[in-house]
């Protein structure tokens, strides 16, 4: 390997040279950066032409220098499965690879409607339920409390005395 790379060492490609592609013969991990630099191939260099090359070119150069690895174990049987993982995992890369998940922005536009309209829903029920509340509560009695009468204001005064007739 090069003394002195010319290619920074970013961090765009981190993922994919810091992913584990197997074990060498003294079952120690490999990742893709371990393995390349033991074929005295600048891990960085490499990353950022497997990003220019179309996308069968560069799985075949992938797999051809996991194939020069000398009695290494990969995980996966099958080299170019795991050269197509691998090469997933590159910045340039990411859009060839599926989602696992939907996105909500990507969901159908029926799925949106029907979500919204639950919602609006939801609220139109709350807001008549809070309205009826505070109308029932404006339209009680005068004179009632929760259910209870007041006492009228004579029934504070002093009683009168008692006539002598």
């Amino acid at each position: 390997m090069n003394a002195t790379s010319s290619t920074s060492f970013s961090s765009e490609f981190a993922d994919f040279l810091f992913a584990p592609i197997g074990q060498d013969k003294n079952g120690m991990s490999l990742s893709v950066l371990s393995a390349l630099a033991r074929q005295d191939v600048d891990p960085w260099e490499e990353a950022a032409k497997l990003t220019q090359l179309p996308e069968e070119e560069a799985v075949s150069q992938l797999v051809s220098l996991l194939g020069a690895l000398p009695r290494a174990t990969l995980a996966g049987a099958d080299r170019v499965t795991t050269a197509t993982r691998l090469l997933a995992l590159l910045p340039g890369r990411r859009g060839h690879v599926r989602p696992a998940v939907k996105p909500f922005a990507q969901a159908d536009l029926v799925e949106h409607v029907a979500v919204v309209s639950d919602l609006l829903f939801a609220l139109i029920i709350l807001i008549l339920v809070l309205v009826s509340a505070w109308l029932i509560g404006n339209f009680q009695e005068p004179g009632q409390v929760e259910g209870r009468s007041t006492p009228s204001p004579s029934a504070f005064s002093q009683p009168s005395p008692p006539s002598n007739e």
